[in-house]
């Protein structure tokens, strides 16, 4: 009933709207694709045609207390062109995208006349009779929603990526229509203020301050962005270009780490402007460091924001969180060529600005890292994430399909962060570097502040090259999932087959060595161009170890002589590559069920004590956690203990600390159990961090409900920073042991609202569904996943994934395993973006339910 009287009263809105405005040019009729939610490709494609020469001018007034409205007024400038449109039974005026409550849109102008504001399917429609062909003028004034200002308490921040600039105000929020933005902030007169662009006039009066920001170049609406609140800031200026960092941050151990970030920022962009023959392309570049801030860090040009716990590292940082950091400010910087100054057209192609900042930030860290091997790296990076998701049913392909900008979030994830960069290594390999180097500045060239697709740079590097690009761009970008790769031996011959798991019959052309053992061993390179390859050899080897360089992408089947060279041999592997590659291989074998945990464990546990390389003792204590976990009883006591043996005794300090992170995680020993509280209690640790001692107190106040308030009124009292005393009151909720109360906190996260601070929403539904309490939470997958749908809505693009991630992720019973099975039987036409998403998130669940 009510959805029949919804539909009805949609009905009589679109009669009455083409009654009023009529029937000619531009938009087809108000129930055709163009008017859905959202922002459809039609309604893109058409826009596109039809609009150029975007302004944008911002005002915004924000008031110091984040309970008041924040006011605002757009004025949009374009130019209108249907010359090429078939005006036959179609709409005839102009669609601005605005998901603004319909209520705070109080006045709308058009070419300097007011007109009835009249709001469609989170569009203002703007008739036919006040817009022309040419020039065009458009104002609205409106109160921005809270959603894309993300507001505390002493500051806010924007974040409008992938189409939430239309949260904030009116506009064409697509990518390919670029704008200039000029913005005027009226703040408290004690506020900062920062955005894409440099102050040109500010102006104080009483308590408050207004500010006038110069123009942009041309941006598309995710990329404008601005900041302001309480903030300290400190800049540096090299190769006569000056780069300020705005934060928040009090520790003085971490701020004298910003001459390590500014070194940093420097160093990727001459790397950049020196491989791409294009000068930084816009007029500053300004970073602003903020607590609990959504990603690792976006790419807003002149105000990059990054994530404070991946900038601000701990005293005593491992060589993955250094790493890490120095690949995040390159990936960012990247990005100021590759997604800021040359855009996607479409979102379907988000892939191709992360694929360049992610495999650009690897070579852009080379020299800033000479002695650390980045092939070795790149594996542990690239390799294993993207493998982590691909061998799962919620894999994609790198390049998916897209229908409306609002699932544009949807598509993010491993597979274009992590496996891109490795198809774009295959491609390099293939075409060369010169050519490709070449190809790459042809294409900067030649959209420079505008939008290309991916097939408009396999078309550029096509004609360098006779390599067939096409044929490999289908596969490896257009097709989801990854070949599994078996090998035989029959007599003096290696018979090398691929397999589709999805039984499409395609094949996956790449090369990789594999190592050949018998009375001698030697190593051979494979170039698989077909589904098998049949090699003929000079000798008779006895078994044949895959993969052995690392270059080759998917499931390698091992033999069962191989898997017992490997577990017997792999810790006296002398290079590197080889050693990690080969424990990746019989991780996913034992991943694919073909091996038990119990022999994965106790492997890595005979070559962890002595392993010296701390990227491959970093992904042995990764793999070392996810087979715990598949343990139980004795086995289980057992390789805890010895991972808290080798946390006591290791060489290497990056490995104790994470050896004991994983330990916090995972403990189910009492001996254990003890022996963290204990650390805890201490507090003298001098490997932990204050973050560290933070988680600690949480994993041990869920273990210890006789102890847990003790444990958290000291933790609290230890805590200095008052981002960080806020950050831990909001966790702290999930950690009391009172059933009522927890009921009430998971039920407050189903409402938008309470649920802004994404990163520690997700620690506190982590906890709600801690594996301590399995038998008990289960009862939240449901409600949990049926507000999926919200949480897509009204968060950020990780929010989805991280959300299903932290609900399902500690879960391994059947009865968790039903509950996932009969929301997803219950609801068969759910969006297959979003299914992806749990079906990732549900693995280890489905894994260990699942024959």
């Amino acid at each position: 009933m009510h959805q029949f009287k919804y539909q009805l009263s949609l009905w009589i809105s679109f009669t009455f709207m083409m009654l009023l405005f009529g029937s000619c040019s531009g938009y087809k009729m108000m129930n055709g694709p163009v008017f859905n939610p959202g922002v459809s490709l039609e309604l893109a494609e058409l826009r596109k045609q039809e609009v150029s020469g975007l302004k944008y001018k911002l005002y915004f007034k924000i008031p110091e207390d984040k309970n008041e409205e924040v006011s605002g007024k757009v004025v949009m400038d374009f130019m209108l062109n249907r010359t090429n449109v078939d005006k036959t039974n179609e709409f005839g005026g102009v669609l601005l995208d605005c998901r603004i409550n319909k209520d705070k849109i109080y006045k709308v102008w058009a070419n300097g006349r007011q007109v009835n504001k009249w709001i469609v399917n989170e569009h203002i429609v703007i008739p036919e009779s006040v817009v022309k062909k040419g020039a065009n003028q458009i104002a609205v004034q409106f109160v921005a929603e809270d959603q894309s200002l993300n507001r505390n308490a002493e500051y806010l921040y924007t974040l409008l990526v992938p189409d939430r600039a239309r949260t904030l105000f009116p506009c064409f929020d697509q990518p390919n229509l670029k704008a200039e933005f000029s913005l005027q902030l009226d703040i408290p007169a004690h506020w900062t203020a920062v955005s894409n662009t440099a102050i040109i006039n500010e102006k104080t009066t009483n308590d408050r301050k207004e500010i006038h920001f110069a123009p942009t170049e041309p941006l598309s609406t995710y990329l404008f962005s601005f900041v302001a609140g309480l903030l300290n800031r400190t800049e540096q200026f090299q190769n006569g270009q000056k780069i300020a960092v705005y934060h928040r941050e009090t520790d003085p151990q971490k701020l004298i780490q910003l001459d390590t970030i500014f070194h940093q920022v420097f160093a990727s962009i001459k790397w950049m402007e020196e491989y791409t023959g294009v000068p930084y392309p816009f007029a500053k570049y300004d970073l602003i460091i903020l607590p609990g801030f959504q990603y690792g860090g976006m790419e807003h040009t002149g105000a990059t924001l990054y994530n404070d716990r991946r900038m601000f590292l701990d005293e005593h940082p491992t060589p993955d969180e250094e790493l890490g950091r120095t690949l995040l400010i390159a990936h960012e910087t990247a990005h100021m060529w590759f997604g800021d100054l040359v855009t996607m057209n479409w979102f379907n192609d988000v892939w191709t600005k992360e694929v360049f900042a992610n495999y650009f930030a690897a070579r852009i860290t080379e020299p800033l890292f000479p002695d650390v091997n980045h092939r070795l790296s790149n594996l542990r990076t690239f390799y294993i994430s993207s493998l982590g998701e691909d061998r799962t049913p919620g894999t994609t392909s790198i390049r998916q399909p897209l229908d409306n900008l609002r699932n544009s979030g949807l598509i993010y994830g491993q597979i274009i962060y992590n496996k891109a960069p490795i198809v774009m290594e295959k491609l390099v390999e293939l075409i060369g570097q010169e050519a490709f180097q070449s190809g790459i500045r042809e294409y900067l060239r030649t959209y420079a502040y505008g939008n290309a697709t991916w097939d408009d740079l396999v078309s550029i590097l096509d004609s360098k090259t006779d390599a067939d690009l096409k044929q490999f761009s289908d596969v490896w970008v257009n097709q989801k999932g990854m070949p599994e790769i078996d090998m035989e031996l029959k007599g003096n011959r290696l018979i090398v087959r691929q397999r589709d798991l999805l039984n499409r019959g395609i094949f996956w052309p790449q090369r990789f060595n594999v190592t050949l053992c018998g009375k001698k061993t030697i190593s051979r390179e494979i170039n698989l161009t077909d589904s098998i390859l049949e090699l003929p050899l000079d000798f008779y080897p006895d078994y044949v170890l895959p993969n052995t360089d690392g270059r080759g992408y998917g499931r390698f089947l091992l033999s069962s002589e191989a898997v017992q060279y490997i577990v017997d041999n792999w810790f006296s592997e002398k290079d590197e590559v080889c050693r990690l590659s080969l424990l990746m291989t019989l991780y996913e074998n034992y991943q694919s069920k073909r091996l038990s945990p119990s022999l994965i464990a106790n492997t890595l546990l005979k070559g962890l004590p002595i392993e010296s390389n701390p990227i491959i003792a970093s992904a042995l204590v990764g793999y070392l956690n996810s087979c715990v976990n598949d343990l139980n009883g004795e086995p289980r006591l057992y390789i805890e203990q010895r991972m808290y043996e080798l946390y006591q005794t290791h060489k290497l300090p990056s490995v104790r600390l994470q050896l004991l992170r994983a330990l916090m995680s995972m403990v189910v020993s009492p001996d254990v159990i003890e022996a963290l509280y204990g650390i805890w209690s201490d507090g003298k640790s001098e490997l932990l961090s204050e973050r560290d001692y933070m988680t600690l107190s949480y994993e041990l106040a869920i273990r210890m409900p006789e102890r847990s308030a003790a444990i958290l009124a000291k933790q609290r009292e230890r805590i200095t920073n008052p981002d960080r005393i806020r950050e831990y009151d909001y966790v702290a909720r999930a950690l009391n042991h009172d059933t009522t109360r927890l009921d009430n906190l998971f039920e407050s996260l189903l409402i938008p609202s309470n649920r802004r601070i994404e990163p520690w929403t997700q620690t506190v539904l982590y906890y709600l569904n801690h594996p301590t309490r399995q038998d008990y939470s289960v009862k939240y997958i449901r409600p949990a996943l049926d507000a999926l749908r919200d949480v897509q809505r009204t968060g950020d693009i990780f929010f989805p994934r991280g959300w299903v991630g932290a609900l399902l992720g500690g879960y391994r019973s059947m009865d968790a395993y039903q509950e996932v099975q009969d929301f997803l039987k219950d609801n068969p036409q759910y969006p297959p973006l979003l299914k992806n998403k749990i079906l990732q998130a549900a693995y280890p669940l489905f894994r260990c339910n699942e024959d």
